[in-house]
């Protein structure tokens, strides 16, 4: 029985570190290094549904991820003396 990319995809996304879910991440890089035209063309090869699920998968990591990135801004604000009060403050002028 052959098994899809994106079948083997949802498989590898249940391993922590195992060297498939590196390449995948490698991958998903390389993608993520490519033209909007070619990311494109390729995207007309997947069926709609599969896009979707796609989209929706990346949106739940772009969400997650914010987190980390407020995280590391603060800790970067704080070491420069840069209070969030002082921060808010300059936001709202």
């Amino acid at each position: 029985m052959a098994i899809t990319t994106y079948e083997m995809a949802r498989v590898l996304e249940q391993l922590e570190d195992s060297p498939e879910k590196v390449m995948f991440g490698k991958l998903l890089n390389e993608l993520g290094n490519q033209s909007g035209e070619r990311i494109r063309s390729a995207a007309k090869q997947v069926p709609i549904h599969m896009l979707r699920d796609i989209v929706f998968q990346f949106q739940q990591v772009i969400e997650a991820r914010k987190d980390e990135q407020v995280e590391l801004m603060a800790k970067q604000l704080a070491e420069q003396g840069i209070s969030a009060e002082e921060l808010k403050a300059y936001l709202e002028r």
